[in-house]
């Protein structure tokens, strides 16, 4: 059985400043988050502002990506231990949990290294692997029921490609889907996600500014919220 991977998109509260937040979320939130027994990887992706986007980037603060083993481990982790002794009611102190979304699935890879051209240009990047890096930054995607099945196009890997991005992948909604709509009380917000990653902040623009025709033909699609971050990778 394929892993299960949560994003929990996070809206910070208008009470709490936006270092407090980012400061409060790594720790204590984040060192609790790594006792959690079920929990097989965690990154926080801490929300970055640019000016490729617009206001709408600051929609969510931070996204939670947790990977589990099965379905039973996800569907129980709101009851696992650290969960129900700190991690369930600290969550109130910071985030905004009305406007706090969830969406689970699988990842279609489409990119899995830097192209050749990349590699030729710095021998570094050819030794660049996201399963070795505590820091990367990336563009999300979060693709809204409106969008209808046509978010996945066939163009996608090629526009990744010209955006120089180091890996790309798509995660489709996969059971149980249940826990979204269980705890939400309505349908899931989202119908899939879309990952592109970078070594730096610098790289990402560098890569924009050299085909903008390209970040445009990704970010002008309908329906769908894109955000940048810095993914932190805690396990």
């Amino acid at each position: 059985m394929s892993r299960k991977k949560l994003f929990g998109a996070m809206a910070r509260k208008d009470s709490v400043p936006a270092q407090e937040f980012h400061d409060h979320y790594r720790h204590p939130h984040g060192t609790m988050g790594m006792q959690i027994s079920t929990l097989r990887e965690y990154v926080q992706c801490h929300q970055i502002d640019t000016h490729f986007l617009n206001e709408c980037q600051r929609r969510f603060e931070a996204i939670a990506e947790l990977w589990y083993d099965n379905a039973e481990d996800l569907l129980g982790f709101r009851s696992e231990p650290t969960m129900t002794s700190y991690l369930n009611e600290d969550e109130a102190n910071f985030v905004d949990l009305k406007a706090t979304r969830l969406f689970i699935g699988e990842e279609e890879v489409l990119t899995s290294q830097p192209e050749k051209s990349l590699i030729n240009a710095d021998l570094a990047n050819g030794k660049w692997r996201l399963s070795d890096r505590p820091l990367s930054v990336k563009i999300i995607q979060f693709i809204e029921p409106n969008a209808g099945a046509g978010w996945c196009s066939a163009e996608d890997e090629a526009i990744g490609l010209r955006l120089g991005a180091f890996r790309h992948v798509r995660c489709h909604p996969t059971t149980p889907s249940t826990i979204v709509s269980s705890r939400t009380q309505r349908a899931p917000d989202f119908i899939g996600v879309r990952e592109l990653w970078w070594p730096t902040v610098t790289a990402f623009q560098k890569a924009v500014e050299a085909d903008q025709r390209a970040w445009r033909d990704m970010v002008a699609r309908n329906h769908v919220h894109t955000l940048l971050a810095q993914a932190e990778r805690w396990r």
